[in-house]
């Protein structure tokens, strides 16, 4: 079964062919978090954006000569990044045609980079191909975490990392006023696909161990990226939203502390 394009896609490629959206397609990541009630100042959220993409190429411990991967690589934001470095040769998946088209421009210079249309769950790259594996927050969308985490052991090269970001939402019980089964069809409509609603960053971790992938860093970024939703889902008010969307479903959660985003290292043995 192939992964789909999340629908919600449509109007981030649209807001970005008419200016309106950089190339970070992710949530931002402040040092120093404002509430959620201090209003966004222009240009906050997209150097928010930036700051994560920096986070996780940092993470990546880079060097002249790797061959990196970008998985789920949407407009092109940590291509861009990892494109300072000269000999870096750059490859770039998703499933979507369009988005990689919006990184082809990255190409125009002299450094390497290749962009390839594929499957996470189903890397069409011989084993052992890259030093460098990245995957901002992107996984939920995958069929298979635990399969996308296999076939990032495969590719990878012995000592190679896998530097990955997700939101992980937990069952908020009683504490919201409809049943989970209706929360996750609401955030799997609008923001889907998202066929695992409900995990833990322990399920995740066992799960590259099994693949192979040893646990190295983990970073708890759930109050660092919460400010998002003023951007992502602005609303009056932190009660359960009247009217629920998949936006303002995922503020509640993540303000409640049932949504955390953890941002992980693993190292291939």
């Amino acid at each position: 079964m192939k992964s789909a394009v999340p629908p919600y896609f449509d109007g981030l490629i649209a807001s970005f062919r008419d200016g309106r959206a950089g190339r970070n397609v992710h949530l931002g990541y402040w040092d120093d978090p404002p509430t959620l009630s201090t209003p966004c100042t222009p240009g906050e959220f997209e150097a928010a954006q930036a700051r994560l993409t920096e986070i996780a190429v940092a993470l990546s411990d880079l060097a002249e000569g790797q061959d990196v991967l970008d998985v789920g690589c949407g407009f092109g934001g940590a291509l861009q990044a990892i494109g300072e470095w000269r000999t870096i040769r750059r490859t770039g998946v998703n499933i979507d045609p369009r988005q990689l088209e919006i990184c082809r421009s990255l190409g125009a210079n002299d450094r390497p980079l290749t962009l390839v249309a594929a499957d996470a769950c189903a890397l069409p790259f011989a084993p052992r191909s890259f030093d460098r594996l990245l995957c901002v927050e992107a996984m939920f969308h995958f069929r298979s975490r635990a399969d996308f985490l296999r076939e990032a052991a495969r590719v990878l090269r012995p000592g190679g990392s896998l530097i990955v970001s997700d939101i992980l939402l937990r069952d908020p019980g009683s504490d919201a006023p409809i049943r989970a089964t209706e929360l996750a069809r609401i955030i799997g409509d609008e923001y889907g696909p998202w066929p695992h609603a409900w995990i833990e960053t322990s399920q995740i971790v066992e799960a590259a161990r099994a693949a192979g992938l040893r646990l190295d860093k983990l970073i708890d970024a759930t109050r660092q990226t919460l400010p998002s939703y003023r951007v992502t889902a602005p609303r009056q008010g932190e009660g359960f939203p009247l009217r629920p969307s998949a936006g303002l479903l995922l503020r509640w959660l993540h303000a409640r502390g049932y949504a955390s985003y953890p941002i992980m290292t693993f190292v291939k043995a």
